[in-house]
C-alpha cells in the first residue's frame, strides 16, 4: 500500500489529543477520542493488507500475525521491562504486585478484559495503573486475530463483493449495538472489543469503497472530517457515556478525512505532524506512565509540561531503536542478534514470568525483610479511613490523593 501522508497525519490528530487530556483533561475534554481514531486508521489499514491478500489469493494469516507481532511487540515490550525495573525500587509491595499482573495482562493482550473487572477507565484509582493505555493495544490485537479469520471463513462460501457488502452491514450493527451496550454495561462497552470492532470496521469500508472526488469536493470532505474529529475534541467530555453514539462524530471524521486522500494537505501533511503521526506508537505507550508518576508521587504542575516533552522524545527513541528493527535470520555478529525474533520471543516469556511472579508476591521476600514487609503491610492501610470525608465543607485531606491538575484518567 502506498504511503499516505494524510493518515500518518491524523494519526498526529490521534496522540496530541490523547496526550493533552491525560496530561490536563481541561485542554482537552474529550481527547480520549483521540484512540477511536487510531482504530479507523488500524482498520483501513488491516482491511486494505487482507483484501489484497484474499483478492490475489496469496494471504497468509500467518505472516499476517508475524507482521503485527514485529510492529507491536518489541517497544511495548520494552516499555514493561522499564516500568518492572522502576517498580522494583519505588513501589510498595502491593503496588508492584498490581504492576506485576497488568504487566501479564498487558503482553498477552488481555489487559482491556483485566481493566474491566477492575474500577472503569474514569475512575479515580485508574491513575494508579501504570499500563492502563495498554487497553486500546488489547483491543486491537484482538480485531487482529479474529478480524482475519472471519474473513477467510466467510470467503470460502461468499464471493469478494459479498463479503465487501457484508463488512458494511456488519459496522451498522456494530455500531447499534455499541449504543445498545453502552447504556446497559458502560464499563464493559468501553473496555471490551465486540463494542468498538465496528469503528474498525467502518475504516475498512474506507477502504473498501474510496471516494471519488475532485480535488475542491477533497478539501471539503477533509475540512468536515477535521471538524467533527477536532469538536469531538472539545465538546465531549468524561461525563458523556463512551463509545455510544457519540464515538460516531470522531469516527465518522476520521473516515471522512481518509476517503478525501489529500497527501498535499496542510493540515495533515506538514512536517510536525508528519514526524508526530511517525513516532505516535511509541508516544501514546510512553506518555501514561508520567502521568501515573506525576500523580502518584505529587508533583508539581510543571511536571505535566516536563512529562509532555519527555513522552516525545522518548516515542522518538523508541521508534528509530526498537520500532524499526528489521528482523533477520542470518546474524554474522554479535548485535545481529538484536535483531533475532527468538530474541524476542524468549524476551516476552520472561517478561511474562517475571509479571506472574510478581502478581502473586513470589519476590517480596527478595526484596524486604520480614520486619520491613511488616510494616509495609500496615502501611497500605489508611488510619484515618474512619475519618476520611468528615468535615462540613469540601474533603478532608485525608482523602485527597495526588496534586495538580492532572487528569486521573
Amino acid at each position: 500500500m502506498k504511503f499516505r501522508k494524510d493518515i500518518n497525519g491524523l494519526r498526529a490528530f490521534a496522540v496530541i489529543a490523547v496526550v493533552l487530556f491525560h496530561f490536563n483533561a481541561s485542554w482537552m475534554p474529550g481527547g480520549f477520542a483521540g484512540v477511536d481514531v487510531f482504530f479507523v486508521i488500524s482498520g483501513f489499514l488491516m482491511t486494505g493488507i487482507i483484501f489484497r491478500g484474499i483478492e490475489q489469493e496469496n494471504f497468509s494469516i500467518l505472516n499476517f500475525y508475524v507482521a503485527r507481532a514485529n510492529r507491536i511487540i518489541p517497544a511495548l515490550a520494552l516499555l514493561c521491562f522499564v516500568l518492572l525495573i522502576f517498580g522494583w525500587f519505588y513501589l510498595t509491595p502491593l503496588e508492584y504486585r498490581a504492576l506485576g499482573k497488568h504487566t501479564a495482562s498487558s503482553v498477552g493482550f488481555l489487559s482491556n478484559f483485566v481493566y474491566w473487572t477492575e474500577a472503569g477507565y474514569f475512575d479515580a484509582t485508574s491513575h494508579e495503573k501504570w499500563l492502563l493505555h495498554t487497553w486500546s493495544l488489547s483491543v486491537e490485537w484482538q480485531f487482529y486475530i479474529i478480524y482475519p479469520l472471519v474473513l477467510l471463513a466467510l470467503r470460502r462460501f461468499l464471493s469478494i463483493k459479498t463479503l465487501k457488502l457484508l463488512l458494511i452491514i456488519g459496522t451498522v450493527l456494530g455500531f447499534i449495538f455499541s449504543v445498545f451496550a453502552t447504556y446497559k454495561s458502560p464499563s464493559a462497552a468501553y473496555y471490551l472489543f465486540h463494542t468498538r470492532a465496528w469503528e474498525m470496521m467502518l475504516g475498512g469500508v474506507a477502504y473498501l469503497y474510496p471516494f471519488t472526488l475532485q480535488e475542491n469536493r477533497k478539501k471539503l470532505v477533509e475540512w468536515t472530517g477535521l471538524a467533527l474529529v477536532v469538536g469531538s475534541y472539545f465538546l465531549i467530555s468524561a461525563e458523556n457515556a463512551w463509545p455510544g453514539y457519540l464515538a460516531l462524530f470522531p469516527v465518522l471524521g476520521s473516515f471522512l478525512i481518509i476517503q478525501a486522500q489529500r497527501n498535499d494537505s496542510l493540515i495533515t501533511g506538514n512536517i510536525v505532524f508528519q514526524k508526530l503521526g511517525t513516532w505516535s506508537y511509541s508516544i501514546y505507550l510512553w506518555h501514561w506512565p508520567f502521568v501515573v508518576a506525576i500523580y502518584l508521587f505529587s508533583l508539581p504542575d510543571y511536571y505535566i509540561y516536563i512529562g509532555m516533552v519527555l513522552s516525545i522524545l522518548l516515542g522518538f527513541l523508541s521508534y528509530k531503536y526498537v520500532e524499526k528493527i528489521n528482523f533477520q535470520r542470518s546474524f554474522p555478529t554479535i548485535l545481529s542478534y538484536s535483531k533475532c525474533k527468538p530474541v524476542y520471543i524468549v524476551g516476552i516469556v520472561g517478561l511474562l514470568g517475571s509479571a506472574l511472579f510478581m502478581k502473586y508476591d513470589v519476590l517480596t521476600p527478595i526484596r524486604l525483610s520480614k520486619v520491613q514487609g511488616t510494616i509495609t503491610d500496615q502501611q497500605e492501610r489508611n488510619p484515618r479511613e474512619s475519618t476520611c470525608g468528615r468535615v462540613v465543607n469540601g474533603i478532608s485531606p485525608e482523602c485527597t490523593y495526588g496534586n495538580g491538575p492532572v487528569k486521573a484518567i
